[in-house]
């Protein structure tokens, strides 16, 4: 190896968008002192929410242990008919709660109704939504992102529901060190749960909030997620050792499924945000389309399971 190469410093940052923006910042800071540094963000955020890359590394895993939870609620929901709310990561963006659509195999499979930050969210539509496919299907399942709004402050910012909700109830929400508001907690689905109870008469309704399960679990992994986070660490290696280069690593789309790596700019992806494009979700914003669902599949891997069911004549009800 070039002697050169072993005296150059290199700073590797794993992350989502506040992780380039912190890169941003070091090597600016480097660059302004005279430091030679090379810089390069590593990608990984399950919120799949960074620009120009198709997809961030660790999203698949955490998609995948998504849709298998949700098609583990509609097998129970099945056989014990309710409504059920599951609410899922996704402070700004909904990649995550959309993953739940892959659970659907059948026509009245849930989850039947997801709600995304894009789109903004109303409790009367919400319960109109719910009333409607629990007169359809006896029965509903729903994905919610943590991250959805009704409201914006005077700045025009969106306000999460789940933080409106949470100072209605006499706690005020935390903050992190970027500024994001923290949304873990359980306010949103009580709330949820509370309003179909109260407002439409249904007894048996059930919430989850997910937490840290879906972005931890290491007994679901997509394979193609982990050949993939491997490949984009090696690429950084070879960006910041061989090309003597700063940047943050993405990953690129060729053809039906294949990828190729790149090198973006730190200020294009350091603290912005790639929200779902309006073609992957359904016109009635409680819904994700074919688009997003070819768009997720590839990404999966080999590892989703498919919940058989047995078919039958309904028996016609006796009178008495």
């Amino acid at each position: 190896m070039d002697p050169q190469i072993l005296l150059r410093r290199h700073f590797f940052y794993i992350g989502g968008n506040d992780s380039a923006d912190t890169v941003r910042i070091v090597n600016e800071n480097a660059a302004r002192d005279g430091y030679d540094l090379r810089s390069i963000h590593v990608p990984k955020t399950i919120d799949n929410d960074l620009p120009i890359t198709d997809h961030c590394p660790g999203y698949p895993s955490a998609a995948l242990f998504v849709a298998c939870a949700f098609s583990g609620v509609n097998a129970d929901n099945l056989s014990l008919p309710g409504v059920y709310i599951g609410v899922i990561m996704g402070r700004y963006a909904g990649w995550l709660t959309a993953a739940s659509a892959l659970a659907r195999k059948q026509v009245d499979d849930g989850p039947h109704l997801i709600y995304v930050p894009e789109r903004p969210f109303s409790i009367d539509r919400y319960l109109a939504d719910v009333d409607r496919n629990y007169r359809q299907y006896g029965r509903c399942v729903v994905a919610v992102s943590e991250g959805v709004w009704a409201t914006r402050d005077a700045e025009g910012r969106r306000v999460p529901l789940a933080a409106d909700l949470m100072r209605k109830a006499g706690r005020e929400p935390q903050v992190d060190a970027h500024g994001h508001i923290q949304l873990s907690g359980g306010a949103l689905a009580d709330e949820l749960a509370d309003s179909v109870r109260r407002e439409l008469r249904i007894k048996r309704v059930r919430s989850d909030t997910f937490g840290y399960l879906q972005r931890s679990f290491p007994g679901i992994v997509s394979n193609v997620d982990a050949r993939e986070a491997r490949e984009v660490g090696e690429k950084a290696a070879h960006y910041a050792c061989w090309h003597n280069i700063d940047g943050s690593v993405v990953i690129l789309r060729v053809g039906d499924y294949a990828v190729r790596y790149d090198l973006a700019g730190l200020e294009e992806v350091a603290a912005k945000v790639r929200y779902l494009p309006d073609e992957f979700v359904n016109p009635e914003g409680n819904g994700v389309t074919e688009a997003f669902r070819s768009y997720l599949q590839p990404l999966l891997g080999d590892a989703l399971p498919y919940m058989e069911r047995l078919w039958a004549p309904k028996a016609a009800l006796r009178s008495e």
